[in-house]
């Protein structure tokens, strides 16, 4: 009488274990007070690389927005790759592209904290 059962209940318990291990990956949490990637289409990133080429130490007109990442904090730095055209030839020596960091603080006020030449966006 036991045999009967087992014979229906293992295959039934094999299955659902099968199932279980297959389930697809989930994407890694996010890191609390980390760099999240943003998207290039949003306004907001949009105004902030706008801001980063008008405080640039070398004039030089936004060409695209390659990648960028966000970070909240006492308000939101801001990591951004930036492919950019000089206004006249021989300013960029490192390249088209350039990395720019930029905080917002609580009031919307924008500082350009770091503005970098680099060959590659990564």
């Amino acid at each position: 009488m036991i045999l009967p059962r087992l014979t229906l209940i293992l295959p039934a318990l094999l299955i659902a274990t099968a199932a279980n291990s297959q389930t697809p990956a989930q994407e890694p949490l996010p890191i609390v007070g980390g760099f999240q990637k943003a998207s290039i289409e949003d306004a907001e990133i949009r105004a902030v690389a706008d801001f980063a080429v008008s405080a640039a130490p070398k004039k030089v007109r936004l060409d695209k927005i390659i990648s960028a990442r966000q970070q909240i904090v006492a308000g939101v730095n801001y990591s951004l790759c930036l492919s950019v055209k000089p206004e006249r030839i021989g300013l960029l020596a490192g390249g088209k592209f350039v990395a720019a960091k930029v905080f917002r603080d609580l009031n919307r006020n924008y500082q350009l904290t770091s503005w970098q030449a680099v060959k590659t966006c990564n």
